[in-house]
Order: C-alpha cells, then structure tokens, then sequence
C-alpha cells in the first residue's frame, strides 16, 4: 500500500520514503536564447517537488540522492555551429555539440547520471549558436532514482 505524503510517498509494507521529485521544462515560443547564458525554459510542464526554477532556469536539489537529467538541441537551420553545456555549480558536466551545413539541421538528446547534495543547483548553458525553440523543442527534464 502507498500513501503519498506531500512530494514523499510512503510504502508501507516495506516502510521505506520515496522522494517525488521531477521536473520537466521547454522554451515555449520562438526565442534567442543569448551566447554563455542559462537557458530559461519557461514552459514548466511537470515540477513536483519545485526544484525546477523558470526565473533562474536553474534545478536546485532540496532531497540529496542520485538524479537522471536530459536536455535536448535542434538549432535553427542556419546556425551550423551549436554547442549547450550541462553545468552543475558551475562545473561543465557533458554537453551536445551540433555542427551542420546551412539549411540543415539535426537533433540530438543527452542524459546525465548524477548524484546530488542538498542545495547543488543544475542548469543548461547556451555557449554558441542559435538553438530552435519553436513548438517545445528545446527542453530539460530531470528525476530522482533514488535518496540517500
């Protein structure tokens, strides 16, 4: 039996806590997000928890314990150079790096496994090119496996 308890759900029969933390974010509308910037996706479609931040287009973690991210990349079709960085406190994690001729595109998606302490903030970084924003293309979504 589950009871949900807030952004915890209780298992009862094995007496165990699981966090409830998620989030999933997009560009909504056809923006230009500015070089060396934090990408703010403030379409916010799901945030239990509210770890997720539109204004800062940070994820700051409040439960310690080990996160699956992904963002994504479709840059305009002129822009044939494109690179977003998966930053965590300001440490490069992984990034996508999108290299095409003009009038061609093509997508991509990375995940990351990381663990997270309490108050460690999470972020996508723009450091060249024109990303695609139109129609909820470019997003960033992240979920807790488990708690410490």
């Amino acid at each position: 039996m589950i009871q949900q308890k807030g952004p915890f759900e209780t298992c009862t029969a094995f007496g165990s806590i699981n966090p409830r933390i998620a989030f999933h974010a997009c560009i909504e509308g056809d923006k230009t997000p500015p070089e060396m910037a934090t990408i703010m996706y403030d379409h916010v479609l799901v945030n239990y928890g509210n770890g997720y931040n539109k204004q800062t287009g940070m994820f700051t973690c409040t439960i310690p314990g080990v996160y699956i991210f992904n963002y994504s990349l479709l840059p305009k079709t002129h822009s044939t150079d494109t690179v977003l960085w998966l930053i965590k406190n300001g440490d490069k994690m992984n990034y996508i790096h999108s290299i095409s001729t003009a009038g061609n595109a093509q997508t991509a998606s990375l995940n990351a496994v990381l663990h997270l302490s309490a108050g460690e903030a999470l972020w996508v970084q723009l450091e060249k090119g024109q990303p695609w924003t139109g129609d909820n293309s470019l997003c960033f979504q992240g979920y807790q496996l488990f708690s410490d």
